[in-house]
């Protein structure tokens, strides 16, 4: 009896394995983190020296082993200037423009960086980026993802389970479904001729207010081709906008 009993619930475990799959399933690391949030656009010719910018910090990140998470948010203002980029929304044009109040901007820009929700400057600006990253990742954050889990059943679209270590209070948590490059030949505009290759481009993004654990769910579309797709988790204080922990996990 006591090995049919271990046998099924033994089952049941693989069964639940199969059904979330994470990159991110062990006790909360409180290790530092850096979020950059790149805003950009395809139609302005500044950009894709940031663009590049932002690539060569993923790839040193990756070899590395720092936990520096990456977004591309494409603005949409640019868009009546000879080239509709196809990854931009008025949402992202939003969010650049929070920032901009928060941080006491008077306009906003393309390329523009900002790290950690805190911190912003030109978008190309390696001494910049070096030394913001170098000042996030020596802060201990204030909270953490215990788990971050993604959800593929039946070719549906991505659900996302979360739980939360530390102190959150006051916070937001953001979903950012990202692809994780995309190459584009631009027809008109300040780049037209040249072809583009974005990283970690963000296609959905949704922010719900801290909890302890949860599910959220992305919509159909848009979405990044399979083995193309990731998912940032970061938590995000809403009186601020300081970014304090983050998280990451590919889907395959």
């Amino acid at each position: 009896m006591k090995k049919i009993i271990l046998l099924s619930v033994t089952f049941l475990l693989l069964i639940a394995a199969t059904a979330f799959r994470s990159d991110l399933q062990t006790k909360a690391s409180f290790q530092p983190v850096a979020v950059i949030e790149l805003f950009t656009s395809q139609g302005c010719s500044s950009c894709p020296s940031a663009d590049r910018l932002l690539a060569q910090t993923i790839n040193e990140a990756k070899r590395d082993g720092r936990k520096i998470f990456a977004l591309s948010f494409h603005v949409d203002y640019w868009n009546r200037l000879g080239w509709a980029d196809p990854f931009s929304t008025k949402e992202y044009s939003q969010r650049q423009r929070a920032y901009a109040a928060q941080l006491n901007n008077n306009s906003v820009y393309t390329p523009q960086m900002i790290v950690n929700g805190s911190r912003q400057f030109v978008g190309s600006d390696e001494n910049d980026l070096k030394d913001a990253l170098d000042k996030s990742l020596h802060i201990t954050p204030a909270a953490a993802f215990k788990t971050l889990s993604i959800n593929l059943q039946n070719n549906a679209p991505p659900q996302v389970k979360f739980s939360l270590d530390g102190n959150y209070t006051g916070c937001n948590i953001n979903f950012a479904l990202v692809s994780l490059s995309e190459t584009t030949s631009i027809k008109r505009g300040e780049n037209g001729g040249l072809t583009l290759t974005n990283e970690n481009v963000v296609r959905q993004f949704i922010s719900i207010a801290a909890t302890a654990e949860g599910i959220i769910n992305f919509k159909a579309s848009p979405m990044p081709a399979a083995n193309n797709r990731a998912i940032v988790a970061y938590l995000q204080q809403s009186n601020n906008l300081k970014i304090i922990g983050a998280a990451m996990a590919e889907i395959k």
